[in-house]
């Protein structure tokens, strides 16, 4: 089972105005050689994806996910072009030469072909929502189904300031529909946090009201989520005792 944070901090990690100083035991950055073959690894792997979902997906449903990928293009370069990742003294319209963008977008093109590959698997139908999901822009759900409940644990990194957001519950699930709501303690104001889940085919949209409390200013938990991994016994188990207890030390 995939850590977010884990992911976070390799995202991190690359962006060398984030670290004043390095030890000799820190990974070496990518030379712009390295990082450009890296970029058009991704590349190509990208593009062979996308001619597969061209030739294999209905007419309609291609035009959708099209209009999805040009907003996933514009995430991908908002991310890796931004000050956090290639440093602020670097203007603007040089951004997409250095390495550390070139290393980071190929970074996230690699995650979002793995997403396009889960997404093009022919819809099955399954007597279970468990397993991992991810919407290829720092969300990572993951679920354990048990008859009308679904324990589920949500977490996101989102925009290039990185703010983190953290959920998690036993929602109701009556197919194709879920929905999740918990009070946030105060007697007085009487607000709830809610979360529905929407199984449309092949993704699982999901949809908040007045989540705030568990997000940063900026992060959110809206998005439409593919089904990219199963979960083994263990990581079963711990999916469940954190939707029940809440997380763990990581």
């Amino acid at each position: 089972m995939k850590s977010l944070f884990l992911s976070f901090l390799l995202v991190w990690l690359v962006a060398p105005a984030l670290h004043a100083e390095q030890s000799t035991e820190d990974p070496k950055p990518p030379t712009k050689a390295e990082a450009k073959a890296a970029f058009e690894k991704a590349d190509k792997a990208l593009n062979e994806i996308w001619a597969q979902a061209k030739t294999q997906l209905p007419a309609e449903e291609f035009e959708t996910l099209k209009a999805d990928q040009r907003g996933w293009i514009g995430w991908r370069d908002y991310i890796a072009a931004s000050f956090t990742i290639v440093g602020s003294e670097v203007p603007e319209n040089k951004a997409k030469e250095t390495p550390e963008y070139l290393s980071t977008a190929a970074d996230l093109m690699e995650t979002r072909v793995q997403w396009l590959k889960c997404y093009l698997k022919d819809p099955v139908e399954e007597d279970t929502m468990t397993g991992v999901w991810e919407d290829s822009q720092g969300g990572i759900l993951n679920i354990v189904q048990e008859g009308k409940k679904l324990f589920f644990t949500l977490e996101v990194v989102r925009g290039p300031t990185f703010h983190l957001g953290n959920i998690g519950g036993e929602a109701t699930w009556n197919s194709p529909l879920g929905w999740f709501s918990v009070s946030d303690g105060d007697a007085e104001k009487k607000e709830e946090t809610n979360l529905a889940f929407i199984q449309r085919s092949r993704k699982l949209e999901i949809i908040g009201a007045n989540t705030g409390n568990f997000h940063g200013a900026r992060a959110y938990f809206d998005g439409e989520y593919v089904r990219v991994a199963k979960l083994d016994a263990k990581e079963t188990a711990k999916v469940k005792k954190e939707a029940i207890e809440g997380p763990s030390d990581r």
